[in-house]
């Protein structure tokens, strides 16, 4: 009896043992931070996140083209007999024949093609060495004359007398002066345009007339009229009694001018006291006056009738060497 109960106590000593052993591991397994006075931790700087830099590529990219789509049907090119229907299936009559491309030996050197293409007919090109177009030089502008000015100035034909006075007052004038008055009349024929027309007039003892009608501007006719202006002086006889400016503008305003181109010192010998209010009636029927003078002032009664004359006219008053 004594033996059984030391023996049921040994194996319940070694069970509560076991038990014990294993509770012991499971309790510390499953709850460890109950029996935790402290933890443990590392500290470490967190980095604030990089912004990433986008390259840009160094080259532009090749865009894919698209195609846009329409309404309009497909054309289909076949290489059929199929007839032509109406959703746009084009055919051929026969068969298209496709031959293999020829072996080019890419080690070869290619031979240079043609360098001209000839057709009959056509004119020949000789092919060479290029000049460079040069700069054509332009021509120097001709100067003009206010006399041309106030001619270009006019619109539509123009019907021209030219007047030169060679009376007796103006016999003292020096040769030099009346060929520089000559000289601009002689230029501004040659501006004249193919629709007008001029006659010249020379006055002193007697009235010369260049041509019975006016003359019609051509290469031979200037030519002609610039001869006779210059050596108008020999035209006229210097003995007698003069006309004056004002009973020449009586003549030619008969032939109804456009334009008079009145050379003179001013000095009428018709009258003797000019009124310059009555001046101005002889202006009438003659258009528009341009009144030249040369070797007087301003202040000269002859240029303040030249003057005259071309107000009234609406014309232009140029005292040449001024």
């Amino acid at each position: 009896m004594k033996y059984k109960s030391s023996t049921s106590l040994l194996i319940s000593f070694a069970l509560h043992l076991i038990v014990g052993i294993i509770g012991f591991f499971f309790w510390f397994s499953v709850v460890p931070s109950h029996d935790a006075d402290s933890i443990d931790a590392i500290f470490t700087n967190v980095e604030p996140p990089k912004t990433k830099r986008v390259i840009p590529p160094k080259r532009p990219q090749i865009r894919k083209q698209t195609t846009q789509s329409t309404n309009q049907p497909q054309m289909k090119i076949l290489t059929s007999n199929q007839p032509v229907t109406h959703r746009g299936v084009v055919s051929a009559e026969e068969p298209t024949t496709f031959e293999p491309f020829e072996k080019v030996n890419l080690g070869e050197g290619l031979a240079p093609g043609p360098t001209s293409i000839k057709f009959e007919g056509a004119p020949s090109i000789q092919r060479g060495v290029e000049q460079p177009i040069k700069n054509q030089e332009k021509a120097p502008e001709r100067t003009k004359s206010r006399l041309v000015k106030f001619i270009e100035a006019q619109e539509g034909p123009q019907r021209i007398v030219y007047c030169v006075d060679l009376s007796a007052s103006m016999q003292n004038l020096q040769d030099r002066k009346l060929k520089k008055v000559v000289d601009i009349m002689r230029d501004s024929l040659t501006f004249l345009e193919p629709h007008d027309s001029f006659n010249i007039v020379a006055f002193s003892t007697e009235l010369v007339i260049y041509q019975d009608k006016f003359v019609p501007v051509t290469e031979e006719t200037v030519d002609a009229s610039s001869a006779y202006l210059a050596d108008i002086k020999s035209q006229i006889r210097t003995k007698g009694t003069d006309h004056d400016m004002l009973t020449v503008l009586t003549e030619t305003a008969k032939t109804s001018p456009t334009i008079v181109v009145l050379f003179s010192d001013g000095i009428p010998t018709s009258i003797t006291q000019p009124d310059l209010t009555l001046v101005g009636n002889h202006a009438e029927g003659n258009g528009k006056v341009f009144a030249m003078g040369i070797g007087m002032a301003p202040n000269f009664p002859g240029a303040v009738m030249l003057k005259q004359l071309s107000i009234v006219s609406k014309g232009d008053f140029w005292l040449v060497d001024r």
